[in-house]
């Protein structure tokens, strides 16, 4: 009968032995491109998404305060701007729209609530304009040897400029040639179509049309 009394306190050592999650992680799938998490102060980073309807997978891992893993552990997800990604209680995120939100975690059985939180953000291609729109829509007349600078920017779906989109930049003849910043150089007599084109296939064109050298005026004597 005395062993039996010593049990209830061995129960009581053990289950004060026993170690309980510190912290917790946010994780995105085993293939996603993210940290190592190996240092306490690592952060889970996700490459830009680019597409509406884009979606992630999200987990989370707890930790002691020894960072030694402890499991997955339960949560209660939430996004800061449903307009931009939203998150289903599986930990599913869907992008809905260019800008930025932050994801949370917060942790609903265990006995201290944790929470972590991991940056999403979302820069959508919708139109390419001319920054400086011709004025008419004929052919613009370029003399040969003349160089002139052409500017497009890109939009999000927000029509919000994005700053240092990529543009494609391409000419239709040799008549014209267009360095990758939009600078256009008349080289031969002839026509040709300039054409910037935004990542998602945009795309605004505008008629070229290349004369003969311009003749210098004879001065007076």
């Amino acid at each position: 009968m005395r062993g039996w009394l010593w049990m209830p306190a061995i129960a009581l050592v053990v289950s004060a032995c026993e170690k309980v999650p510190s912290e917790i992680r946010i994780k995105g799938p085993l293939d996603a491109v993210e940290s190592l998490q190996k240092t306490k102060d690592a952060k889970t980073v996700f490459p830009t998404f680019e597409n509406k309807g884009d979606t992630i997978k999200l987990r989370v891992s707890s930790f002691d305060d020894r960072g030694v893993y402890m499991g997955v552990a339960p949560v209660k997800w939430d996004s800061t701007d449903r307009t931009v990604a939203s998150i289903d209680q599986s930990g599913v995120v869907t992008i809905l729209g260019s800008g930025k939100s932050v994801i949370k975690a917060r942790t609903t059985k265990l006995e201290k609530e944790l929470s972590a939180e991991v940056p999403i953000e979302a820069v959508i291609v919708d139109k390419i304009r001319w920054v400086d729109p011709p004025e008419s829509e004929e052919p613009i007349e370029m003399p040969m040897g003349e160089i002139k600078n052409f500017k497009a920017e890109v939009l999000d779906d927000r029509g919000n400029v994005i700053e240092d989109a990529k543009i494609d930049w391409n000419a239709s003849s040799w008549a014209v040639t267009v360095t990758p910043t939009g600078e256009v150089e008349a080289r031969a007599i002839g026509s040709a179509t300039l054409t910037a084109e935004a990542k998602n296939g945009e795309r605004v064109r505008h008629d070229i049309s290349v004369v003969d050298w311009v003749k210098k005026k004879k001065r007076r004597r």
